[in-house]
């Protein structure tokens, strides 16, 4: 993707996130862009195409927002609430209909971020389950596979309004209640100790 297509695909994700999928048609999209619709068809085949290339940006977003949260990030605990923030400041971004309008009249973007879901981010939490092991931070008889399946099936309810209807103003803040019931129930006595320091001195602070 060359750098002007690219531009175009972070100003259109962006304005989704705002607006919502369905509720933006391509005749509002390009006049949001500064664009004529032909000039828009030039760069995209249709709305479906358009859709999944911003949902594909944004795995390459998050993609390079992880990688770096790991490489700062030594410790398993530092690395989760890194991670927990960085969620929590996207939630923040994403407008309440676009989980559905994505289920609805996108499923191929859908599968697409389920995929993504399924390896990376999967991928993400097994790492950190097994660094917080090795490190002693995390209980040692943690089953990784079923806690890891467990924390992205509850992020899929979160998301979709399951467990919490009509509270998609609130992502942010239900995302972080459920991370720090994760985290304490993943961390050993070590763990909790680090993480109550930690707490005393967001505190102090």
């Amino acid at each position: 993707m060359d750098e002007k297509k690219r531009e175009l695909i972070t100003q259109a994700t962006a304005i989704y996130l705002k607006y919502g999928i369905k509720s933006v048609t391509m005749d509002e999209m390009a006049r949001q862009l500064g664009i004529s619709k032909k000039t828009l068809y030039s760069y995209v085949a249709d709305k479906n195409e358009l859709v999944e290339l911003c949902v594909l940006l944004e795995h390459e977003g998050e993609v390079c927002r992880m990688g770096e949260i790991s490489k700062t990030n030594e410790n398993a605990i530092d690395e989760m609430l890194a991670i927990s923030t960085s969620v929590a400041q996207e939630l923040k971004k994403i407008h309440p209909s676009i989980f559905f309008d994505l289920a609805k009249y996108h499923p191929n973007a859908l599968k697409m971020m389920n995929a993504h879901k399924r390896e990376f981010v999967k991928g993400c939490v097994t790492d950190n389950l097994q660094r917080g092991i090795k490190q002693g931070l995390y209980r040692s008889d943690i089953n990784i596979e079923v806690v890891a399946t467990i924390y992205l099936a509850t992020i899929d309810h979160i998301m979709l309004g399951d467990i919490f209807p009509d509270s998609h103003d609130k992502l942010d803040l239900i995302y972080q209640e459920f991370f720090s019931y994760h985290l304490r129930g993943i961390a050993n006595n070590n763990g909790l100790e680090y993480l109550n320091e930690l707490t005393k001195q967001n505190e102090n602070n």
